[in-house]
């Protein structure tokens, strides 16, 4: 029996986007080649990546999650424009721009890494730059990903939604969503 998680706090992307993600996805997969595309349902703003935690810590990590959360009011956020990191040639990975009430945004992914700094966890040592991972590892010829920064987010995605809670996830490795829900955390 396994006795370790892959784990991560993230806020989950609004029910709008993921209910529309699908289909504007299958759009996006004919035109841009991409290794890895994300399920609707693995959509989300990371916090914070704990890595492989030990299960017997899980409680713990949830305790402190929800107070971090229970400190933060709800927030409003929308989703704007497309990007990428990596080589310009080779993008490793494409994702969409989050705007709105990024101060609040970043206040909670603050809270979330003090909370986890206590219980052990390193802060990343690089500036927070929250943003949804749509694909990862382009595999299409060098440069022909240039148009995609042009492509425009559908509607409900560029409505602004409210950050409601925050939650843990479990990473399931080779399975599709890939991201459990261990438990959330209201925000407020």
């Amino acid at each position: 029996m396994e006795s370790s998680d892959r784990l991560f706090i993230a806020v989950p992307a609004p029910q709008p986007v993921i209910a529309s993600a699908e289909a504007w996805v299958l759009r996006l997969k004919d035109r841009f080649a991409f290794a890895r595309w994300v399920h609707p349902q693995d959509l989300h703003l990371t916090l914070q990546f704990l890595g492989d935690v030990a299960r017997d810590r899980t409680d713990r990590i949830a305790e402190a999650i929800g107070q971090a959360a229970a400190g933060t009011a709800p927030f409003s956020l929308h989703f704007q424009g497309l990007g990428v990191f990596g080589k310009p040639n080779a993008p490793s990975v494409l994702w969409v721009g989050v705007q709105g009430e990024m101060e609040k945004l970043g206040q909670l992914q603050r809270r979330i890494e003090d909370a986890m700094k206590t219980l052990g966890f390193a802060a990343e040592n690089r500036p927070y730059k929250p943003h949804l991972t749509l694909a990862r590892k382009f595999t299409g010829p060098a440069g022909s990903h240039t148009d995609m920064l042009d492509v425009a987010l559908p509607d409900e995605w560029q409505t602004p939604w409210q950050v409601k809670e925050t939650v843990l996830y479990r990473s399931r490795l080779g399975s599709r969503p890939m991201y459990e829900r261990i438990a959330s955390f209201p925000l407020g």
